[in-house]
């Protein structure tokens, strides 16, 4: 049997609108998707919409529309965005499909006969928003800890999942297995819960019927949670296909929000072990995505929608639709620690977009193909590629393997990028345009440009599928897997076509940043002010640099030692373009002291140095301090 690869993301609310944040999981699972079918994984991807609520029911009523018809509407949408988005699942499924209602009422069924399902009385606290049953310990100021919705309190029969019982097999199993759950955050919190007991949670409700009812009790209706997580061994055939599900369970990823990682983490494995089935390898929680430094909000109105950014952007740029589509998916996976909450910033997508695709990978292209056509009249030479870039290749391919593996896909782009650069700087270097007579050298050069364009188009097939199909549709390249570096282009002559990234005017870039986050221009561009008393609440401190090392696999993370005076700390900082770790050691910076850490690269940085950068951000330069201010002292 060859290798095989089973990736789900969540299922997506029907009662929500697809929107930036939620098509990055889908983005990001399609990554791995692709990955993993490029180095000869047989994958199953499965995606797909949750359906059933009293929240949707309700919503129907109130728009007087078939509660059906409107679930179908929105799975639809949910669907075509997904498409246009070129997310290749294998299935996308959703919770009404047929063979879902079977395979939940076979889960309830059998959970019921091993005493793992009982009749009890639930009183309590109920979120409708979230579909979440809430402890008095659990509220805060009065409403839902995690929406911070309005609560009900509500007193019915329910059925209840025995939970408890299975709280030291799942400890044990925890401790056991360490990357269960990523990142390790999200892998303690769960141990701690696990730690303090676990309580039987309600897995039915009376009070709406738009779900699947319980096979032996029409009266209740099973709980949308508990329903929705059963979709991950419905997708893959249990019960109707077995030769596939065998093939395919357990997952060997769940990727989910970190909102989610309790009933990911705790009930679905817990749900598996009652029916007898192997737990999924797997689950990482990722972060969310804020809008220029603010929560997604309906509320605050700067909720993205993808679609329509990439039509703008495609308009703006002069590009196709798919190609517009890349590019907002390359910003996504290179722009955030995956794992941790990012910023999407319309800025610093552009600059993305300018710096990384048009002058680096774009440019690239560009030149190549016109010395080709100058010099050669578009004929690829029949020469080999340079020994020193295959060399290279060798020692960045395992990098971008690795980085591909832990789901580090900044890394693995910083891994092509440095691929990307070599190529630039071996134009600069070995001046093609001064070796027109030297023929032999020259066709060196020219197909070892042409052979690494090829090379780095196969290794962002993930990430930008529209725009390298077409690159290497272009050059010939028939055989795309990722795999050592082998010669790709064995057409006789590539012609010069237009560029693929026109670079884009500052004015423009103005323009559609404020076309995409508010309908205030002056939210966009003003200052937000705030009050004496949230100032006094930062702790700026003088810091002296001890210690500064570039962190590994990365062109502009640095490490920093510093002295606080009666105590050291470690800042991450992303400072590695501007400053050497030699001209870093003993200034005297200015940092926040009690900012909250967080990891960055697998190191904990302690803190925030502050800096000042020109507004092209070419420019970056420290805040420093006198040389005889004490360290520690604190900045007022």
């Amino acid at each position: 049997m060859g290798k095989t690869y089973y990736i789900t993301t969540a299922i997506y609310y029907v009662n929500s609108k697809p929107h930036i944040g939620s098509v990055s999981e889908a983005i990001s699972a399609d990554v791995i998707a692709r990955f993993k079918r490029l180095t000869k994984f047989d994958v199953f991807f499965s995606t797909g919409t949750d359906e059933h609520s009293q929240k949707i029911e309700a919503k129907a009523k109130e728009l007087g529309i078939d509660t059906q018809k409107f679930v179908d509407d929105a799975s639809a949408t949910w669907r075509n965005i997904f498409d246009r988005f070129n997310i290749s699942y294998s299935r996308f499924i959703r919770t009404s499909d047929s063979d879902h209602f079977k395979v939940v009422q076979e889960f309830f069924k059998r959970m019921y006969e091993k005493g793992d399902i009982y009749l009890g009385k639930y009183e309590g606290w109920y979120c409708v928003r979230d579909e979440t049953f809430l402890k008095d310990s659990d509220l805060v100021d009065g409403k839902c800890p995690y929406c911070g919705g309005e609560v009900q309190r509500i007193s019915e029969d329910n059925y209840f999942f025995r939970l408890s019982k299975f709280r030291d097999t799942l400890l044990e199993f925890y401790e056991k297995n360490p990357t269960f759950i990523e990142p390790e955050s999200r892998y303690n919190e769960l141990l701690n819960i696990l730690k303090g007991g676990l309580q039987d949670i309600s897995v039915t409700r009376k009070s709406f019927k738009f779900g699947i009812p319980v096979p032996f009790d029409q009266d209740h209706t099973i709980y949308v949670w508990f329903d929705a997580l059963i979709n991950y061994v419905t997708a893959v055939g249990f019960l109707e296909n077995k030769d596939m599900f065998n093939k395919f369970w357990p997952a060997d990823l769940h990727l989910i929000g970190k909102d989610i990682t309790r009933f990911h983490g705790i009930v679905w494995p817990a749900m598996l072990l009652s029916v007898g089935l192997p737990l999924p390898k797997k689950i990482f929680a990722h972060g969310f995505w804020n809008i220029e430094g603010a929560k997604m909000s309906k509320s605050l109105g700067n909720i993205v929608d993808p679609v329509e950014f990439a039509e703008r952007f495609s308009t703006l740029a002069n590009i196709p639709f798919d190609f517009s589509v890349d590019i907002l998916r390359y910003y996504l996976s290179r722009e955030a620690v995956f794992g941790l909450d990012a910023d999407f910033r319309i800025e610093s997508l552009f600059r993305r977009y300018n710096s990384d695709l048009a002058n680096d990978y774009g440019n690239l292209i560009n030149r190549t193909l016109n010395m080709l056509s100058k010099y050669k009249n578009s004929a690829v030479p029949t020469a080999s590629s340079d020994p020193e870039f295959i060399n290279f290749v060798s020692s960045v391919l395992p990098q971008f393997n690795e980085a591909m593996e832990k789901y580090a896909f900044s890394n693995a782009l910083e891994s092509v990028w440095s691929l990307i650069g070599y190529l630039n700087n071996y134009i600069q270097v070995k001046e093609p345009w001064k070796l027109t007579k030297e023929t032999e050298k020259l066709d060196i050069v020219l197909k070892t440009l042409l052979e690494g364009i090829a090379y780095v188009s196969i290794l962002l097939q993930p990430f930008m599928p529209s725009v390298t199909k077409f690159v290497l549709d272009k050059f010939g390249v028939e055989k795309r897997e990722i795999e050592e570096y082998k010669e790709l282009v064995h057409i006789k002559t590539i012609e010069v076509f237009n560029p693929i990234f026109p670079r884009l005017e500052k004015e423009k870039i103005e323009l559609v940043g404020e076309a995409n986050t508010s309908d205030s221009k002056e939210s966009n561009v003003g200052i937000t002010k705030i009050t004496y008393e949230d100032f006094s609440k930062v702790d700026l401190r003088v810091a002296k640099v001890l210690e500064a090392e570039r962190v590994k696999n990365s062109e502009k993370l640095i490490k920093l030692t510093l002295s606080l005076g009666s105590e050291q700390r470690t800042i991450v900082a992303g400072i590695g373009k501007f400053y050497s770790p030699e001209e870093l050691l003993n200034k005297k910076i200015i940092i926040v002291a009690n900012l909250e850490e967080r990891k960055i690269m697998g190191i904990t940085s302690q803190g925030m140095l502050l800096a000042a950068s020109t507004s092209n951000k070419e420019k970056l330069t420290l805040l420093t301090v006198d040389t005889d201010i004490e360290e520690g002292a604190k900045i007022s």
